[in-house]
């Protein structure tokens, strides 16, 4: 009886804690910005897959992006950050129609440079990271001039990741 009680009282705690919304992940609240918009965007079920290389959908778009392992790739502009041998790495371009501040946000851990001269990273204006929130790890911010930007990712350690580019709120 007092087994049957316990395993009962166990059974409730894990049903108790399988419930609990992705909103009360205290990692997820405690990034320097809302990632909310992010998170929603990486579980959708139609996110679009892209190879390096392609354009994001739209300039507010997110996507899974398929990396290559670094020694297979060139990047279209140096990184700043030195290559991690047996990494992944890829890049994609977007359109910006408006110019402002920008978030780029990862699902997982990896290096971003982006640029719009296609020559030289540009320097974020502000960055936050956290472990333990589910979908996003990663976001920084840049200040971006209307025309293309080229994003690169790098030292990631799966050859997938998500992405998105979003306006700044």
């Amino acid at each position: 009886m007092i087994i049957s009680r316990a395993l009962f009282a166990a059974g409730l705690v894990a049903i108790s804690t399988g419930t609990a919304t992705a909103e009360d992940v205290p990692a997820c609240a405690s990034f320097a910005w809302s990632v909310a918009r992010e998170r929603s965007a990486f579980g959708a079920p139609d996110l679009p897959v892209l190879a390096s290389g392609s354009a994001l959908p739209s300039e507010a778009g997110a996507a899974q992006l398929t990396l290559k392992p670094v020694a297979e790739i060139v990047l279209p502009f140096p990184s700043d950050k030195a290559v991690k041998p047996d990494t992944f790495a890829g890049f994609v371009t977007a359109k910006v129609t408006a110019a402002g501040t920008y978030q780029v946000t990862l699902s997982n851990e990896a290096w971003i440079d982006v640029s719009q001269d296609g020559r030289s990273s540009l320097k974020p204006a502000a960055h936050s990271g956290k472990v333990g929130c589910p979908e996003v790890r990663k976001s920084v911010r840049f200040a971006l001039d209307v025309g293309t930007v080229t994003i690169e990712i790098s030292r990631a350690s799966s050859p997938q990741i998500k992405l998105d580019l979003l306006r700044a709120e």
